[in-house]
């Protein structure tokens, strides 16, 4: 055969290739996104399993409302559907979580607020006691679908597993 013709074959050989790469990265991308959204966490069972676990069936704790999402995370009832969580009544334990479910298109804005308060809440306990500012420098935060948590606990891998 003619030079020309075997690397005619070559490059729509490699044209082909690309071309289905392309073509099932695109479908992978865009079946991710809506198994992520369809995810549907009954929250109040999630709440009752995660305030038995230690620390915080050991804890005084109070309730994160609507209300404490507004003065301390900034976040609005116009970009939540509901929310669970538990904080420390007093200043001597970092340790809580928090579980917002987001509504459609508000997610980053949720996901970034949370952050923001994982990063002052760090601050805050940077200066008091090293091992509560411990577990606040290993927090964990993350996104199931619509839902974005927050979990400070020396334990928070394994409260993350019961929220995934």
């Amino acid at each position: 055969m003619n030079k020309k013709v075997i690397y005619g074959l070559i490059v729509l050989v490699v044209i082909i290739v690309i071309g289905v790469a392309i073509y099932f990265a695109t479908t992978q991308n865009q079946e991710e996104p809506n198994e992520e959204n369809n995810v549907n966490i009954d929250l109040q069972a999630l709440n009752t399993t995660l305030s038995s676990q230690p620390p915080f069936n050991e804890l005084a704790t109070m309730d994160i409302t609507m209300d404490t999402l507004s003065s301390m995370y900034q976040i609005t009832a116009d970009e939540v559907d509901e929310v669970i969580g538990k904080m420390p009544m007093m200043n001597v334990q970092a340790s809580m979580y928090l579980v917002i479910k987001a509504k459609d298109g508000a997610v980053d804005s949720v996901k970034t607020k949370v952050e923001n308060y994982g990063t002052a809440y760090e601050e805050q306990w940077a200066t008091y006691l090293p091992e509560q500012y411990e577990l606040v420098r290993q927090r964990r935060t993350g996104v199931i679908g619509n839902y974005v948590y927050l979990i400070v606990s020396e334990n928070a891998a394994d409260l993350e597993a019961l929220i995934k």
